[in-house]
This record gives C-alpha cells, structure tokens and sequence, in this order.
C-alpha cells in the first residue's frame, strides 16, 4: 500500500467544489490473476475546515472478478485533517482467492508447487501526526481471517505443519514512521521515501498467533531532465516463524517482478530493485528494471547463494497527466520465464 503523505505538485490546483464522484470499469492481468474484471468508484473531498486548496481525502470502492475465479472486494481510503497535521488512512476488504505455494524456504524442488484456496476478510487502519516537515509518526492495526480451502491432498499444506496452515485470526497492532520528501505521489521523479513499521501480532489483541514483524521500506528517486532513476531497498525481520501467509515473499506485481508471487517466501527478507524510467513522447514513457532478493529462516542465515535475480522492461501510457498517474505494462524475467503485468501506478 501507498501513503500519500508527500508534496504533490496537484496540491497548488483549486478544485471547483469541495467533493468529486466518479466511476470507471476495471482491466488488469497479472500471473497469479490473469485477466480481472470489475468496476471501481472514487469520491474525493476536503473537510470545511481545511484550505480549499488542501490534499483532498478519498474513498475508492471497488469489485473485481478474475479468470482464475478469484473474488476481490475493496474499499481503500485516506483521510487527511488540519491541512494533512493528520492522516488516517486504509483498507476494508474480502478477498476470495487461489494462490500458488512454492513452499517455506530456499531448498524446495524447482517443480514443486500446489494450488490453495483462501478466503479473508480484511481491515487496516494507520493513523498518523505530523512531527516535522516530511516526518510522520503514529500507529497500525491489522486484521485478517484465513480460511484456507482446496489444499491439494498430496501437498505440504494438507498436513497442517506449515505455521498458519490451519488457517487464523491476524490483530495486532503497530508502530509507524514515515519520511516523503517526494515531489510527486505516483509517479516521483525526486526526493525519499521511507517507512519504518514495527508491528506485534498477539493472543492479547485477538491473534491466532505470536510473533513481531520489523518491515522497513526506503526508495531513492534521482532525477535529470526527463531521466528518473529510482531505487529501493525493501526487508522484513522477525525472530519468530510467522503464518505463511505472513511471511518475507519474492515474486508478484511490486516486489521482484519475473516471479509468481510467494515463488520464495520465508520468515525474513531482502530485495534490491532499480528502476530507469524515461518518458518519450505523447503520453507514452517506457522503463527498464532489475531486482535482486532473497529470503532466510533467520536473518543472519542470508548468504551468497541464495540470491534470485529478475530483470525486465516495460510501457508506461499517461492515464492522469496532472497527478501523473500511468497505466503499466511490463514484462519480467525470472528462472527462464516471461510474466506479463497490466495494471495502475509503478511498482515503487
């Protein structure tokens, strides 16, 4: 998920009220997905006591339905105050969903891969203050409840070993930090990204389970004239095994593109990706991209064997050109495949 807690150029444009609704139908393809199907609203505002002129607040409402007969209900939302002094900002959702499992760790047989069906409800809620010019502090909550079903009989997941195998309640609360000096939100060309979020998953909150999950997430964007070059540094730390589902992944639309999503997953992780971007002409810009990560059982346990590595490349068509948001198309390679991705706003 995004945070638009960065300097957006759009902000200095006065709207001619304070409200705005609009709807649209809904196209994307990723691996895991293939085609999805759907609708989407958006309303955005600004509160009365804010300047005219502020961040305007948001509720998206949106349903999907993919060729994989996946169910995907959202209803994202970012709430700003005081002029962005605070934001509150998340998710509800239900998600009915089939996934690939490649297994726990770095030592599966490449051929090795089951199909499971899960099904979740889903909440999320940050709620931050302003601490000081691009600084944000403040707190999460997460909740989710996996029902698993469809597990293959011959699979690692039929057993019920996996942690989280059997399904369970994720609640538990976090403590958030946010650094954006980023000119723009979807589509930076300067300035830093950072969150740091320290999250705490217990019995005494309503957890299935018991673990604390470290998640840092920090992007660098350098620009000259119409060249961008992004880069992110993106790791997860727990001393604990955590439910599968909430695991360090490689693979899917924003980390390490070229991988299925979950192609290698464990308690701990680490991801390297650049990004070149280069707008061409019209409305149309192209990238080119390279990512390296992997996953650990423990943190220290990260070596030099263990590296995976995807490049690829990709189009970029201008969809909003005052708030800079594209529509992606991009193809990525890993272990010797070609996935294809279509959807909204970058990777990072």
């Amino acid at each position: 998920m995004f945070v638009l807690s960065g300097i957006s150029q759009t902000d200095s444009v006065k709207p001619k009220k304070r409200y705005t609704i609009s709807g649209f139908p809904v196209l994307f393809y990723t691996p895991e997905t293939r085609f999805g199907f759907g609708a989407a609203g958006i309303c955005t505002f600004n509160f009365k006591k804010d300047s005219i002129n502020a961040t305007r607040s948001s509720f998206n409402l949106g349903f999907a339905y993919t060729q994989n007969k996946q169910i995907l209900f959202y209803l994202p939302y970012f709430l700003f105050f005081k002029n962005r002094t605070y934001q509150v900002y998340g998710e509800l959702g239900y998600n009915k969903y089939f996934y690939n499992f490649y297994g726990v760790g770095n030592d599966q047989p490449k051929d090795f891969v089951e199909v499971y069906g899960v099904e979740f409800p889903r909440l999320r809620v940050t709620g931050l203050k302003k601490l000081a010019d691009h600084f944000y502090g403040g707190f999460r909550y997460a909740y989710d409840k996996f029902t698993l079903f469809d597990l293959d009989s011959t699979g690692q997941l039929y057993k019920k070993e996996i942690p989280g195998s059997k399904g369970g309640v994720i609640s538990g609360f976090g403590v958030v930090g946010v650094y954006d000096s980023r000119d723009y939100i979807f589509y930076p060309s300067k300035g830093i990204f950072g969150e740091l979020v320290v999250y705490r998953d217990d019995k005494i909150t309503g957890s299935s389970f018991n673990y604390t999950r470290i998640a840092f997430d920090l992007i660098k964007y350098f620009s000259y004239k119409e060249n961008i070059l992004a880069l992110n540094l993106y790791t997860i730390y727990s001393d604990a095994d955590l439910p599968f589902y909430q695991m360090g992944i490689l693979g899917g639309q924003k980390k390490m593109r070229g991988f299925y999503e979950g192609r290698y997953r464990d308690n701990n992780l680490l991801v390297f990706q650049a990004e070149y971007r280069r707008h061409l002409f019209w409305m149309l810009g192209f990238t080119l991209f390279a990512d390296a990560g992997q996953v650990a059982k423990r943190y220290d346990a990260f070596n030099d064997k263990n590296w995976r590595y995807t490049y690829g490349a990709g189009l970029r068509l201008t969809l909003d050109k005052a708030q800079k948001i594209n529509l992606r198309i991009d193809a990525a390679v890993g272990d010797g495949k070609i996935l294809p991705y279509f959807t909204i706003g970058e990777a990072f």
